[in-house]
């Protein structure tokens, strides 16, 4: 087995990726709810056939990266970032699988995979039940597994690298509440507007804000979607018709927020944040146009996850594993510092350089907690909170998504 250490020897010709699947074409369906796809429809040109690729030496390694999706701007980023990472390592071959947000589809190709012999699995599952059946597999294998930006129920999983979902609609609470301070209010009329609310991941999205907002907020409408836009803008109009004197709008993903700035535009209250009449606008998620609104301040701030540091850290640990077991990786009770105990190389891809601010840690590492069961240990990592003064910096995902699609 080739050890990380003579990884980083190997720096020479770029590795080699395949894509299992089309792409689709990002119908907001899936857990994140990322609607963004101009991205995402370049995706194509990775290929199609899981495993064909001759990048690989027999003494290199070969992981393999599935992603719910690869139809969507956020999540394309995410198992793309596996690859930008790798490329300049010879010895190391990246296989990225796309279930297309179908939980059978994502088990039965990541076994296929499992079954063709890999070094490792990084897991970004649709289904925490149902990707439990891909741990198992891959334990029964000797394949670690480890899971990113979401949660794979199942003791086989070795850790997991995730900001957390409830986590995310906390911090915009924690946010709304400094805005209403600073400009006095007591009370306030918020709508909240979630994509597929069957979606766990949605749920908690909104419970994380609504159940941490000060007891003088009044939710005064729910605007369900797919999570595109297109779909959120016209029942965003009904609500704000309903509800004309609202202070707020929270979306909990970043196709609801562009919906709910279609709304107010077409509804007449589309104006920045110096204006009297501005209605407050923020949510989860930043996003390559979203961006922009929030740097002309028609939108006041989003969440942002380390998207496209997910799959690198998660790499950086799966060696750490793969040379020194699990005490080499990081224990429950740690803070992992990036700079001290795990950083990501600040490597410069497509013109940018996406690893330069390390803002997913410091992470504190904890149980991960679910159905009232103790899983794995889970890297909590932080967040970024996008602003009008940071709005464009090349470290946020969405920003990193444009320049990869103005060089594509």
């Amino acid at each position: 087995m080739t050890s990380r250490r003579k990884l980083l020897k190997g720096i020479g010709a770029a590795s080699t990726i395949t894509l299992a699947g089309c792409s689709g074409d990002g119908d907001g369906s899936g857990d994140d709810g990322d609607s963004s796809t101009d991205t995402a429809d370049k995706s194509g040109d990775q290929g199609t056939t899981v495993g064909d690729s001759d990048g690989s030496s027999d003494d290199g390694q070969h992981f393999g990266i599935s992603m719910k999706s690869m139809g969507q701007a956020g999540l394309f980023v995410q198992g793309l970032a596996g690859k930008w990472y790798t490329q300049d390592m010879d010895d190391v071959e990246i296989t990225i699988l796309d279930a297309q947000f179908d939980a059978s589809k994502q088990t039965q190709d990541a076994i296929n995979l499992i079954n063709q012999g890999i070094d490792g699995l990084l897991l970004n599952p649709y289904d925490a039940n149902a990707s439990a059946q891909i741990a198992e597999k891959a334990a029964e294998e000797d394949v670690p597994v480890m899971n990113f930006d979401t949660a794979t129920l199942s003791n086989d999983i070795k850790l997991g690298a995730l900001f957390g979902q409830y986590r995310g609609g906390e911090v915009a609470a924690e946010r709304f509440t400094d805005m209403m301070d600073e400009q006095g209010m007591d009370s306030a009329k918020v709508i909240t507007s979630v994509f597929n609310f069957s979606s766990s991941t949605s749920q908690q999205r909104l419970y994380g804000f609504t159940e941490n907002v000060p007891d003088g907020v009044e939710v005064v409408s729910r605007v369900e979607s797919n999570g595109t836009a297109e779909d959120t803008a016209p029942k965003m109009q009904n609500a704000l018709q309903a509800n004309p004197d609202v202070d707020a709008i929270y979306s909990n993903n970043v196709g609801s927020g562009m919906g709910a700035l279609q709304a107010l535009d077409q509804f007449g209250q589309y104006y920045k944040k110096d204006h009297e009449d501005h209605v407050m606008s923020f949510g989860i998620d930043g996003g390559p146009e979203l961006n922009q609104r929030i740097k002309s301040g028609y939108y006041d701030f989003a969440v942002d996850q380390p998207l496209h540091m997910y799959a690198p850290l998660t790499l950086e640990l799966m060696w750490d594993y793969l040379e020194g077991g699990d005490d080499a990786l990081p224990q429950v009770g740690d803070t992992v510092t990036p700079g001290e105990d795990l950083s990501l190389e600040n490597k410069e891809v497509f013109g940018v350089k996406p690893w330069e601010e390390q803002f997913w840690g410091p992470a504190e590492m904890v149980e991960y907690e679910a159905d009232d069961e103790t899983w794995w240990p889970w890297m909590k990592c932080a967040h970024a909170m996008i602003t009008e003064d940071n709005a464009d910096a090349s470290y946020l995902y969405g920003n990193v998504a444009r320049a990869y699609e103005d060089q594509n």
